[in-house]
């Protein structure tokens, strides 16, 4: 029984020192624990705040194509050192080419550091700001160089109006307009030799109309659908008349002492739609090239009024007087016409006085063609008309005024 007992309060004893263990170390974790929160803590107001702003456009470069170099090259290039980084190529007007680095060389130090290999280099250039000036050390034709390079972007910044060129230059940009029109003076040169000569058949001037060229008045607009390219219409025409005086011979051949009035009149017309690319040299000074294609018309009207009547259809060679009189009508006109298809290629120069107003010039050349012969009516009755004039709407054109647009 003793025994029991005896054995009974050593197991006691054994537990209550387990217990006692038990609770030492919970109490030693629980301060351990702490005191590693408070580390942390510690460390965590230690660690610099980075306020990361800085974007892709705004990060320095040095305008070089780089790549690792490898023993081939090293033992080519007689390379004495065990890193650097290669030169494959440099940007047109980056830094590094205004720094006068080249093709093949070797950078072997940045700002005071081995550059160990591509990626190592690019890591210590964007620990760099834009516009920092940096010693850069390289090996080109067995020797060892040093430069300056001011970093900076691949290009210049872009202004608004400016383009980058192929070859990284900077081009400055200037607006073609956006359309307009205006009052449109033609000085145009047709050969109108045979129409004259017609006219000289019924008693009038050998030279009717001048055959020099004459001014045409019309007008004209386009609008900018992008790129530079205008499509717009335009359209212009010429008429005069001219007087003549025909003695009327009677049945019997006889000179009659009444004189007849005889008119003339001439007019050429020609419109379409206009194709042009525009190209700025300047903000004022402007040029395109282009062309119109579109429809023409010649016209000739000879009215006689008096009482010798009718302007028959007859050769127009023959004897003017004899054709002109048939004696039963007092009044008679012979109209002529004939229509044309046309093409007129141009090239134009404008000088801006002010953003809706510029000077402009533009030359051109009328080319014309009519698959169809002179429509003739003598009194309003269609008539076949022998040896009519071979004449053509093909001209020099030039046009100088205002346009009017932005």
């Amino acid at each position: 029984m003793k025994k029991i007992l005896v054995l009974a309060l050593v197991l006691s004893a054994v537990c209550l020192s387990l217990l006692a263990q038990e609770v030492q170390v919970n109490v030693n974790v629980d301060e351990e624990l702490e005191e590693a929160m408070q580390e942390l803590e510690q460390a965590m107001e230690e660690i610099p705040i980075i306020s990361i702003e800085r974007k892709s456009s705004d990060t320095p470069k040095m305008g070089v194509y780089l790549s690792d170099l490898d023993f081939q090259d090293a033992y080519e290039m007689h390379y004495p050192a065990c890193y650097g980084v290669y030169v494959s190529g440099v940007v047109p007007g980056g830094p590094s080419d205004e720094a006068g680095i080249i093709k093949d060389d070797i950078i072997m130090e940045f700002d005071g550091k081995e550059v160990k290999f591509e990626d190592h280099l690019v890591t210590l250039i964007k620990t760099k700001n834009i516009g920092d000036e940096v010693e850069v050390v390289i090996f080109r034709s067995e020797e060892i160089l040093s430069t300056k390079v001011s970093l900076g972007t691949l290009y210049p910044k872009k202004e608004k109006d400016t383009i980058i060129t192929k070859d990284g230059k900077i081009k400055k940009k200037y607006s073609v307009g956006h359309g307009g029109g205006s009052w449109l003076p033609v000085w145009y040169t047709p050969d109108i030799a045979e129409i004259n000569d017609v006219l000289a058949s019924l008693d009038f001037k050998d030279e009717t109309f001048s055959e020099d060229g004459f001014l045409l008045q019309g007008g004209g607009g386009k609008g900018n659908v992008g790129k530079g390219w205008f499509i717009g219409g335009m359209g212009a025409g010429y008429s005069n008349k001219e007087s003549s005086k025909h003695f009327w011979w009677d049945n019997d051949g006889i000179l009659d002492s009444t004189l007849v009035s005889r008119k003339a009149k001439y007019a050429v017309t020609y419109w379409g739609a206009t194709l042009d690319k525009r190209y700025a040299f300047s903000k004022k000074f402007i040029s395109s090239v282009g062309f119109m294609l579109g429809a023409g018309q010649n016209f000739i009207k000879v009215t006689q009024i008096a009482d010798n009547g009718d302007i028959p259809n007859y050769n127009f060679e023959t004897e003017s007087s004899q054709q002109m009189d048939d004696y039963y009508n007092f009044k008679s006109k012979l109209t002529m016409q004939k229509d044309y298809i046309v093409f007129q290629p141009k090239v134009m120069l404008m000088y801006h006085f002010l953003d809706w107003l510029a000077f402009r010039a533009e030359v051109g050349y009328l080319v014309s063609y009519s698959p169809n012969d002179w429509i003739v009516k003598r009194n309003g009755e269609t008539v076949k008309a022998l040896n009519a004039p071979e004449s053509n709407m093909d001209g020099l054109t030039l046009t100088v005024g205002p346009w009017f647009g932005f």
